[in-house]
């Protein structure tokens, strides 16, 4: 028991001796070993442990061992542990005292960073200073030099801008003098238009009170009326269409008469009723204004019954079946068709048709454009005509050709008989009467050049012959 015991404080005593440490400021740990290393505080727990091994095994070690040695070791164990602490002491002293100086070191190096941030801003404002000063400078050269030539330039700019103003100013002036006189002439021009439409108004109402009076004048304003629609769509009067034409009787005279392509015509007559449409003109209530209408509608179709039984599509043999009854406004025809709406229906029944401006001219225009057509076809038929005969004198400036090339062919071979016969029979006699001494005469005999020009080939396929068939 007391050896397990003397064991067991043994063991401790070791156990303490090597937990022993001093830490220090910074962290680190300073172990009770003869080496005596700083050490980081991430070892301790792993130094710890080793040592606590090593306490067990040298608990385990002792507990062998006798008493006395034991009292022996632990004796120079303490004085050991007791020289240990003695050297931790001093040490620490000069860990203290290494502290302060490092402590006053950082203090002195302090002073002089803030001495020499407080030179180095002194020395960096009066650079500063200087730079700016010169940069200002530089800048104000720079900027009078620049609006020197900006000066220059904005001159050299203006100068023709200054000069386009003054033409300016000079054309404005002749352009408000110009206008000042064209505004005295617009205003002339103004008085005389109103006096001119004052002029018109009143020769309207002469009209109005003449149509309405005289229905000679009606009539004539509405065979007017008819001749400037037919010439307007492009009929020539005289030609296209006849005005006032009569039968060979001479009892029955349309106002109009359209010649047809063909021999065919278009009978027109203008039928002009306005005292029943000027009165619903100027009635003041809706009743009055509608009975107006009414007798309008009927006398249209009073015309119409009239023109009717006329006939003169038995009178004009070339004419059409039917006759057109030309109203020379649309809205007088509108008007009657409005309120009578069968008139249109039984006036064609009746065989006439009823057209205002619109309608005839739209029948006009296309009684011109056939007659165009025919025009057309008749120049067709002319340019057929002149083919035919061109083709025809090319087929016989072709037997000319044909009768010339055979006299050609007829006189190459003549020409060569004749000069065949002239060096065969009468040169070589010729030749005999000079071997005789016989004067030749004052004329020699001229010399003949080959005739070498050639005949061109026919290439037209009109003049060749048909290709033999197989």
């Amino acid at each position: 028991m007391w050896r397990g015991a003397g064991q067991e404080r043994a063991g401790c005593a070791w156990a303490r001796a090597w937990r022993r440490c001093v830490r220090l400021p910074s962290g680190y740990v300073l172990h009770p070993f003869p080496c005596q290393r700083w050490m980081p505080p991430v070892t301790e727990a792993v130094i710890a442990i080793v040592a606590l091994l090593a306490g067990l095994a040298a608990g385990w070690w002792l507990a062998n061992r006798p008493v006395a040695a034991l009292k022996a070791e632990r004796d120079a164990a303490r004085q050991e542990a007791d020289e240990r602490r003695t050297k931790l002491a001093e040490t620490a002293v000069e860990i203290r005292a290494l502290q302060t100086q490092r402590e006053e070191r950082d203090a002195a190096h302090a002073r002089q960073l803030e001495e020499l941030n407080t030179r180095f801003e002194a020395l960096a404002g009066r650079v500063l200073e200087q730079a700016q000063g010169q940069l200002i400078n530089r800048a104000e050269q720079r900027f009078a030099e620049a609006e020197a030539k900006n000066q220059a330039s904005l001159k050299a700019v203006l100068a023709p801008v200054a000069e386009t103003l003054a033409k300016y100013e000079n054309r404005l002036g002749e352009v408000e003098k110009a206008r000042a006189e064209n505004y005295g002439a617009l205003t002339q021009a103004l008085e005389q238009v109103a006096q001119g439409q004052a002029r018109v108004s009143d020769e309207a109402a002469r009209l109005v009170t003449a149509l309405r009076t005289s229905g000679k004048t009606s009539g004539s304003w509405g065979e007017q009326q008819l001749a400037n629609t037919l010439e307007m769509a492009g009929l020539r009067a005289g030609i296209d269409f006849n005005l006032q034409a009569s039968t060979d009787g001479g009892g029955k005279r349309p106002d109009a008469i359209i010649n047809l392509p063909g021999g065919r015509q278009l009978i027109i007559d203008s039928k002009c009723s306005l005292n029943d449409y000027l009165a619903a003109l100027e009635a003041g209530n809706d009743p009055d204004r509608l009975a107006a209408m009414k007798r309008h509608a009927a006398a249209v179709r009073n015309h119409a019954r009239g023109l009717s039984e006329k006939a003169y599509w038995n009178e004009f043999g070339a004419a059409a079946d039917f006759v057109i009854m030309f109203i020379p406004g649309e809205n007088f025809l509108s008007a009657a068709l409005e309120h009578d709406l069968a008139l249109l229906g039984w006036a064609f029944d009746q065989r006439i048709l009823l057209a205002g401006p619109i309608n005839l001219l739209a029948i006009a225009k296309t009684v011109a454009l056939n007659w165009r057509q025919e025009k057309l076809a008749e120049e067709a038929r002319e340019i057929g005509k002149l083919g035919a005969d061109i083709y025809s004198a090319i087929a016989v400036m072709a037997e000319h050709l044909a009768r010339m090339r055979k006299n050609l062919t007829e006189t190459v071979g003549n020409y060569n008989d004749f000069v065949g016969s002239l060096e065969r029979n009468v040169l070589p006699k010729a030749r005999r009467f000079a071997d005789m001494g016989v004067e030749q005469g004052k004329k020699p005999v001229p010399h003949l050049a080959a005739a070498d020009a050639p005949v061109r080939s026919e290439q037209a396929t009109e003049l060749l012959p048909p290709p033999a068939v197989d």
